[in-house]
């Protein structure tokens, strides 16, 4: 076993289109600008963990140009992509839509994503033998409950980021250390129906510690909440002009991860990803 992390997810070709403010239902708005890079809950975590430890991507693109740029942008960021693989499917998408608040609303085509299969993803952790291995859910449920089997066989950690939020087994969250979440996840799997996680979030983490091993809670410009069985810990964040956060939180959780790998604890692999997550948002506005 080496330090490496592994991500199992996805990658998509972002088409990113800025409006003055998102539409209602059945609304037409005229859209500011219109561009496309790559992305991917898994390929972002992936290409956020290789700035800090060895990281190989484990998915499935199309056989068509923008798979091609999708492995070639992975590469540039150091990510071992040998267990990514190429089918004939169209690769993934993601239409996503930026107000001028910098708040998004994503929509995502699977496409090839859709592919990938717990033999797969089983092979390529035998192979790469990774120290943490991340997942979200944007993969297929039965992709999730084969990371989580995996890492509960072979004794490693499993950060699971439960983004887009879905149903999950109990043994799938038990396996979770940590269970990063946002507000909204967190009151989905606490079943906080006021969904009000701001007002208490170290209860509502003290509440998630009671299914998953250990809980991270991101807040946004409120910072991060840690939890596990000893600590409870909040990191505040400094207070960044945001034009996008499309991204922010998963350069959290790749962040997170690769400390995890290297050795730090809970709190401080928290600290360190939410100074990191504010230095990307700043970064972003000036670009």
């Amino acid at each position: 076993m080496t330090h490496r992390v592994a991500v199992v997810g996805t990658l998509n070709m972002d088409l990113v289109v800025r409006v003055q403010r998102r539409p209602d239902i059945g609304e037409t708005v005229i859209g500011q600008s219109l561009t496309e890079r790559p992305g991917g809950k898994g390929a972002n975590q992936a290409l956020a963990a290789a700035g800090r430890a060895p990281a190989s991507l484990i998915g499935v693109v199309g056989d068509d140009d923008t798979g091609r740029r999708m492995l070639d942008a992975q590469r540039a960021g150091g990510v071992d992509v040998r267990h990514v693989a190429v089918t004939g499917e169209v690769s993934g998408r993601a239409i996503i839509e930026v107000d001028d608040s910098g708040d998004n609303r994503i929509v995502v085509v699977s496409g090839a994503n859709s592919l990938l299969t717990p033999q797969m993803v089983i092979g390529a952790l035998d192979d790469v033998d990774p120290a943490v291995v991340m997942t979200q859910l944007e993969s297929p449920e039965r992709v999730t409950a084969a990371v989580a089997e995996w890492c509960g066989r072979r004794d490693r950690r499993l950060v699971l980021n439960p983004s887009p939020v879905a149903p999950l087994r109990s043994e799938v969250i038990a396996a979770s250390n940590p269970l990063v979440v946002n507000e909204i996840e967190a009151a989905y799997y606490a079943d906080a129906s006021s969904g009000d996680v701001d007002a208490d979030a170290e209860a509502v983490a003290r509440e998630l510690c009671a299914t998953a091993k250990s809980v991270v809670i991101t807040l946004g410009a409120d910072g991060v909440v840690a939890a596990d069985g000893a600590q409870v810990s909040r990191v505040t964040v400094d207070r960044t002009p945001v034009a996008d956060t499309t991204g922010a939180g998963d350069h959290f959780a790749g962040i997170l991860a690769a400390a995890l790998a290297g050795g730090a604890d809970l709190h401080d692999a928290a600290a360190d990803a939410a100074r990191a997550a504010t230095a990307y948002l700043a970064a972003r506005q000036g670009s």
